[in-house]
């Protein structure tokens, strides 16, 4: 998500070097920018969304008693921290 935030950091400066070196009227290149603009904004937000599940599953493994920073993208845990009365729905437990 970051490299993609990145490239359109990219394109707004590409689009307004291309407007620029043209002698485009800033009228325009003004709907291009605004789309890139939007688009930047939707993934400045999903950025946001995700740090926040992140946030939310650390909070959730420490309620389960898992160190959460113990796991990473490579390392898989161990099977003793699945907790199965946790994890199956309240019906099968009565």
């Amino acid at each position: 998500m970051q490299a993609l935030y990145a490239k359109g950091g990219e394109l707004a400066t590409a689009a307004v070097a291309a407007q620029t070196q043209k002698n485009i009227s800033p009228v325009a290149g003004h709907q291009i920018l605004s789309s890139i603009s939007s688009a930047q904004m939707m993934v400045s937000s999903a950025l946001g969304h995700m740090a926040d599940g992140h946030r939310q599953l650390e909070a959730l493994g420490r309620r389960l008693g898992i160190d959460v920073s113990s796991f990473g993208d490579v390392l898989k845990p161990p099977q003793s921290v699945v907790v199965p009365a946790v994890l199956e729905p309240a019906a099968r437990r009565a």
